[in-house]
């Protein structure tokens, strides 16, 4: 029953968080086109940094309720960190812009050394760490482009982790993340009325990557990269071999609108096939709604995580 109201409290501080913050966007022009629809639909964007409220609420229950460690409050530092380089790169957008790439490396560099430095298990894992930490957080930032895509990924593997750490004291804190990251999908779903912005992937991906790092646990790290699996595809195997030099997909539309209002591969001047996740499914099992698209790819993401999580399971009964 405590987990289920500490479940609860940070969801709904979330959805309202993510309400204002929306209504402050929009009052500041800060939107952007919803290229799947019909309509001539334009939302709030960079929404995602309202999570920061909850994770900062979330970080004083524990203070005042749950077995505090000082390492959440570098948790939620570091968090912030990402949110605030995510929060910048989307306010650019509508200026002159996405960062640079290296104008955004370099902070996250920065952090994930830092945190990774602080709570290695060994010196010279640090590297290895902070590129795991960098890494989860520009995957989720890469695995979108429909409504509730990312979100709802980063949710069903927060909840993985969740019941991995259950009966832990860092249980509290993944509970937190789990509640506000359903928060900001409940606006984000099909039809989103919201983005959530590079803010809300980056603290997202941080968030899962800097829980498990925070554990000490290699093995709990190894079984979330592979969560991470689809993610991986998506980039590597999917956007650097067949669209490199535009990996943000802007210069043509990733999709194509059919009269029915399924979405279909886009029929490029080129000829060159260019593929992400959901492409690459739409072009297996032709075209389908924006929405069947990403229940298909939760349901991926589901099923990856839950082979790994069981995998595990059975591998660590094995060894220890």
């Amino acid at each position: 029953m405590h987990t289920l109201l500490l479940f609860a409290l940070m969801f709904f501080v979330s959805v309202g968080s993510v309400f204002f913050a929306a209504k402050k966007m929009r009052g500041k022009g800060i939107v952007g086109k919803d290229i799947n629809k019909r309509t001539k639909l334009f939302l709030p964007e960079a929404t995602g940094i309202a999570l920061l409220v909850p994770l900062w609420i979330g970080m004083a229950y524990i203070v005042a309720f749950e077995n505090f460690s000082p390492v959440f409050m570098t948790l939620a530092l570091a968090v912030t960190g990402y949110a605030i380089i995510g929060f910048l790169d989307d306010l650019k957008k509508k200026i002159r812009g996405s960062l640079s790439w290296k104008t955004r490396a370099v902070p996250v560099i920065a952090f994930s050394l830092v945190f990774a430095y602080l709570f290695t298990p060994n010196l010279w894992w640090t590297p290895l760490l902070a590129v795991f930490i960098g890494g989860l957080a520009a995957l989720e930032n890469t695995f979108a482009g429909l409504n509730g895509w990312e979100i709802g990924s980063g949710f069903i593997i927060s909840c993985f982790v969740a019941v991995f750490l259950f009966n832990t004291q860092f249980f509290p804190l993944a509970i937190i993340i789990s509640a506000m990251i359903l928060g900001l999908l409940f606006w984000n779903f099909y039809p989103a009325k919201v983005f959530p912005g590079d803010s809300g992937t980056l603290l997202i991906g941080s968030a899962i990557a800097c829980l498990t790092v925070l554990t000490e646990n290699i093995f709990l790290m190894a079984m979330v990269f592979l969560f991470f699996l689809p993610h991986l595809i998506d980039f590597f195997a999917l956007k650097i071999l067949t669209n490199r030099k535009d990996l943000s997909q802007k210069k043509f539309f990733p999709y194509r609108l059919l009269d029915n209002g399924k979405l279909g591969l886009p029929n490029y001047s080129d000829k060159v096939e260019r593929l992400d996740f959901a492409k690459m499914l739409v072009k297996l099992f032709g075209p389908m709604k924006e929405w069947q698209v990403v229940a298909l790819i939760w349901v991926i993401v589901f099923l990856n995580c839950c082979f790994w999580f069981f995998a595990f399971k059975a591998v660590n009964a094995l060894v220890f």
